[in-house]
């Protein structure tokens, strides 16, 4: 009777609803990020070299992509229109999957999310009318987005996001912070990032948060817009705005956690939700110690993600193509250094999966176009 209860104090907005305004949401997103990184999915003229998760695949399965790639857009775009869209989701997971198979840098931290929400969808109820049957999904929805704010401040409490990212991002629009200044910013900003999390799941402060979160979007798509940097992430962050709004504007429900007295009432008792709340709760924690991937742990924007710059001989920065030949720069031995991110931005229009097994396979590739594979390190 509690829980009916609970129920009736949600807003006149129906979870049913809140759902499938997330599903339009999530899915036109998932293309207007396809859209901003066209080289990434269709290889229409890429230069940067693949990352397939098996190595060596044959080039007909890399081609294979331009149908793949098509194939999931057209799935995001009838998983809009469709009342009953499940069946377009496993499509889209599926060939998420695969794309990501033929190549991880595809993987980039918006999909991942994306990938996760459909799934959440996929596997739990959305369109009943009962409101207890559609509330796990619900807070499987709320907890992913919760869990992403937490662990991406999280990422940003280090030296490298006060003292360089920050720093970065504001002089792109002209204005300067002093550097005694840094560190306090960049750890406030990081703290009210997580905390952001932690109110959206509590009831009296999730108005406030919802508040904060459209600002901190707002404020960084500003930024970015203004510079004209990272135009992949423009609308990832238009997404959150409006799916932070769709999942706890003027919402009552709490998660439940377990209790002594009623554990299965607890959310947590549900799969779905319990599955969220390891893979997006606990799981990211593990990359701090190099157990979990960094782009699967909210760690965009952090400043502690590997980097990667392939040392070349002036024989072989001729054989490279344009993009890569115009981002060379000569140190100050006069050693001539090829940086894989600048690289990446200006070929995909998204940055490579900072991992070192990603940046070892991208740089074997890079040494079959040596004479002399010893003349790049």
């Amino acid at each position: 009777m509690q829980d009916t209860d609970s129920f009736r104090s949600e807003s006149a907005i129906s979870a049913a609803t809140r759902l499938n305004y997330l599903r339009g949401v999530v899915a036109i997103a998932y293309v207007g990020g396809i859209l901003f990184s066209p080289r990434l999915w269709f290889s229409l003229g890429r230069t940067f070299p693949r990352a397939s998760v098996a190595g060596g695949l044959p080039a007909v399965l890399s081609s294979a992509d331009y149908l793949l790639s098509a194939l999931l857009v057209a799935a995001l775009v009838f998983s809009c229109a469709s009342k009953r869209p499940r069946s377009y989701f496993v499509v889209v997971l599926v060939l998420t999957g695969l794309l990501i198979i033929l190549d991880q840098t595809r993987l980039q931290p918006w999909v991942y999310q994306y990938a996760v929400m459909l799934a959440v969808l996929t596997c739990g109820q959305m369109n009943s009318e009962d409101e207890i049957a559609v509330r796990p999904t619900l807070a499987a929805s709320r907890l992913v987005i919760a869990c992403l704010y937490f662990w991406s401040g999280a990422q940003k409490l280090n030296w490298s996001f006060g003292h360089e990212v920050l720093p970065t991002l504001l002089e792109s629009i002209g204005f300067h912070l002093p550097t005694k200044n840094l560190a306090f910013a960049g750890s406030t900003i990081a703290v009210c990032e997580a905390l952001i999390g932690l109110a959206l799941l509590v009831r009296r402060t999730r108005q406030v948060a919802v508040l904060v979160a459209i600002g901190m979007h707002f404020s960084l798509l500003f930024t970015l817009v203004g510079s004209w940097r990272n135009s992949v992430v423009w609308p990832w962050n238009i997404a959150m705005m409006i799916m932070v709004v769709v999942l706890f504007w003027h919402s009552d429900h709490a998660l439940q956690w377990p209790t002594i007295r009623r554990p299965g009432a607890s959310d947590l008792a549900n799969p779905v939700v319990a599955t969220v709340f390891v893979v997006c709760g606990l799981l990211p924690a593990l990359s701090f110690v190099g157990w979990w991937d960094r782009y699967l742990s909210a760690a965009l924007y952090s400043g502690t993600a590997p980097v990667a710059v392939v040392h070349i001989g002036e024989q072989e920065r001729g054989r490279l193509s344009a993009p890569a030949a115009q981002h060379v720069f000569t140190t100050g031995s006069g050693e001539l250094m090829l940086p894989l991110y600048e690289w990446a931005m200006e070929d995909l229009n998204a940055p490579p999966y900072p991992e070192i097994r990603v940046y070892q396979s991208i740089a074997r590739q890079i040494c079959q176009v040596a004479d002399d594979p010893n003349e790049i390190e």
